[in-house]
Formats: structure tokens, C-alpha cells, sequence
């Protein structure tokens, strides 16, 4: 059936489909403004990776100054002892951008000097990227409302359980008073005598 299709048709909603799909993902910078560097405390990009929710079809980016530092990207084990005898990808220059194609664990580190035993590793956490909407927060027990039994609705206090019926809120419209119907009246008549002499004032135009 689509080669039926009109190809303008086709080729806008490939594009308008690519379009939505670059504007969900999501580019995160490595450190936020410090970039790639030697941490200001020990967990500082551990702290960080925690607190970004980083999926499938994002992308890192990595900033730093390649005279000073390096990204290895390593296996967990040569994560955890600070090693780079078998790196997975070595990046010597910067910035450095990472497409996340597949959910998983992803484990850098800079191996120059001692910098990756004083903090400068991070250990991220691609999840799959799902098109359900996060639910909606039920609300806080405060804000729901109380409903008493059989639906009725709660009595008041210090009424000895009697409750006042409501008052009455509708707006009637009074009915035309008989000094307006007279205004009325007279006003319509005023309008038709008008109406009667420019008639008799043409007609004796024409007669003559």
C-alpha cells in the first residue's frame, strides 16, 4: 500500500518521525560545567552519574583539556582497580562524544597518573528507554477528601448532627412590571406614527 503512497507524503512523516525521536534524546556533559577533570571530592562523578536518568539513544560528552587528561573506557574490574592494560577505547583528544545504542554498564576512567584513584571514574547506567509515561503521583493523604458513609457528606460541629438545609442560590428573572408594558406600548406607537406620516408625505409627493 505505500508504494501508492504520495512521495511527499512519505518523505515528510520519515522526516517529521527522525524529528521527534532527536528532540527525546538527550546530550549530557560529563560533570556539567567541570567537565572531564580531576573531581573536586572522590565521588563527584559517582554523585553525578546517580543523578541523571541516562537511556538508550542519548549520548555522553566528554570535555576536558588533552594536555592534561585522557578517557579510557574500561572493563568494570580494571574500573575498580584503576587500570588500563586492556582499554576498550582510548579518546586522547577532546570533546569527546559517545552515542548510546545499547542499555548497559559503561565504565571510564583517566589513566594518567594517579588521577583515576582520587575520583576522576565514572560508572554509567544506560537504561532502555520506555514510551509509557511516568504515573501520576497519587495525592498526599491531606488532600484527599473525607466522604462519610452512604456518600453523604460530612456533618458540622456543635449542630448536634442537624445540618441546615443550603440556601437557595437560583436567580429568578421578576416578571414585566405594568408601568414597562405601557412604556412598551407607547413606544411602538410612537415608531408607527412616524412610519405613517413619511408615507403620507412621499405619497402627496407622487399625487402632485
Amino acid at each position: 500500500m505505500l508504494q501508492h503512497q504520495n512521495p511527499f507524503v512519505l518523505t515528510f512523516s520519515a522526516l517529521l518521525l527522525s524529528f521527534f525521536c532527536h528532540c527525546s534524546a538527550t546530550q549530557f556533559i560529563v560533570g556539567d560545567s567541570a567537565g572531564w577533570v580531576i573531581p573536586p571530592y572522590p565521588t563527584y562523578y559517582s554523585n553525578w552519574s546517580h543523578s541523571h536518568a541516562i537511556r538508550v539513544g542519548d549520548s555522553l560528552e566528554f570535555d576536558f583539556d588533552d594536555k592534561f587528561y585522557n578517557l579510557i573506557q574500561v572493563s568494570q574490574y580494571e574500573y575498580e582497580h584503576c587500570t588500563s592494560f586492556e582499554p576498550l577505547r582510548v579518546f586522547n583528544s577532546s570533546p569527546v562524544i559517545l552515542p548510546l545504542k545499547e542499555k548497559g554498564m559503561l565504565f571510564f576512567i583517566c589513566s594518567i597518573s594517579n588521577y583515576c584513584c582520587i575520583g576522576q571514574k565514572i560508572a554509567i547506567s544506560v537504561h532502555e528507554r520506555s514510551s509509557q509515561n511516568p504515573p501520576t503521583p497519587s495525592p498526599s493523604p491531606s488532600q484527599v477528601p473525607t466522604i462519610s458513609p452512604k456518600g453523604s457528606a460530612p456533618q458540622p460541629h456543635g449542630t448536634g448532627g442537624r445540618s441546615n438545609p443550603p440556601t437557595s442560590t437560583t436567580n429568578t428573572t421578576s416578571p414585566p412590571t405594568q408601568e414597562g408594558k405601557s412604556n412598551a406600548v407607547a413606544l411602538v406607537f410612537e415608531r408607527s406614527a412616524s412610519v405613517l406620516l413619511y408615507a403620507w408625505y412621499f405619497l402627496g409627493i407622487l399625487v402632485m
